[in-house]
């Protein structure tokens, strides 16, 4: 889980395949993660989360989203399986201790 007043954070990698790149952003309990995956490729997301249901991607319930398929609720966060290219997920996240 985000904690500890940090509220932004940003990477990338060029891989064999292409640039994989993450960033997110947190305003209050609410929580933007976008993701980058190169062609040819998958990859396993967690979006940290009050409540999996809740997860957009651009918009629309993550679940039903074009290349996101939802894996399991695991420690606090949804786990998403996405195909190449880029996302931005949305939840909403428990509050800091």
């Amino acid at each position: 889980m985000i904690r500890d007043g940090l509220a932004w954070a940003k990477a990338g990698y060029d891989s064999m395949h292409g640039p994989i790149a993450s960033h997110w952003r947190l305003d209050g309990t609410r929580l933007t993660l976008g993701v980058t995956i190169p062609p040819n490729t998958t990859a396993t997301v967690r979006v940290p989360a009050k409540d999996p249901a809740g997860v957009t991607e651009s918009g629309t319930p993550a679940a039903q989203a074009d290349g996101v398929r939802f894996l399991r609720s695991e420690h606090g966060s949804a786990v998403f399986e996405v195909g190449s290219g880029a996302y931005r997920f949305q939840s909403i996240v428990s509050p800091s201790k």
